[in-house]
């Protein structure tokens, strides 16, 4: 089992600063009955992790990585199969807009494979550090997609239930 400094070293890697809380709030998330990170090892090593909030009507996944020396393998699929297969809830992620950036739109693609649907509703990740702005992303959703006022409801869960908000 890999200890969490191994962990938020891959996040802190696999995400740019203000997609994560400082090393402290995010260790101390471990201590909710509803927050998880799944970890996946290959060859001894920290291969991946998946975090994820299993919420009252929906299962949140807030981080999913790969270690670079294991991407390209398909582990990101078989982790997000997984995901879904153990879920029986709505899935609900947050991506960077595609139009951002060749990667944003690369990781849109490769979850709308597994059957997610992009949203175009407004949605801003509150700050996960003092003194950084709101974050604009999109949620993406699975097996359906929402009409706006279901989508409302999904923002408002997710903002107060992970947030805080």
């Amino acid at each position: 089992m890999q200890d969490f400094n191994t962990i938020y070293e891959l996040m802190e890697n696999a995400f740019p600063p203000e997609e994560y809380r400082s090393f402290a709030e995010q260790k101390a998330l471990l201590e909710r009955e509803d927050y998880h990170i799944h970890i996946y090892e290959k060859q001894d090593k920290l291969a991946a992790f998946c975090a994820i909030y299993n919420l009252q009507e929906l299962t949140f996944i807030e981080h999913i990585a790969v270690n670079e020396d294991f991407r390209g393998q398909g582990m990101g699929s078989k982790i997000m199969k997984e995901v879904i297969t153990s879920s029986d809830k709505p899935i609900i992620l947050e991506v960077e807009p595609p139009e951002r950036e060749e990667n944003a739109a690369r990781r849109v693609r490769f979850y709308e494979k597994l059957g997610f649907h992009l949203h175009d509703f407004p949605y801003e990740q509150p700050p996960l550090r003092q003194g950084e702005a709101p974050l604009p992303l999109q949620l993406m959703s699975y097996p359906y997609a929402y009409k706006a006022e279901a989508f409302g409801r999904v923002k408002d869960t997710i903002l107060q239930s992970v947030y805080g908000i």
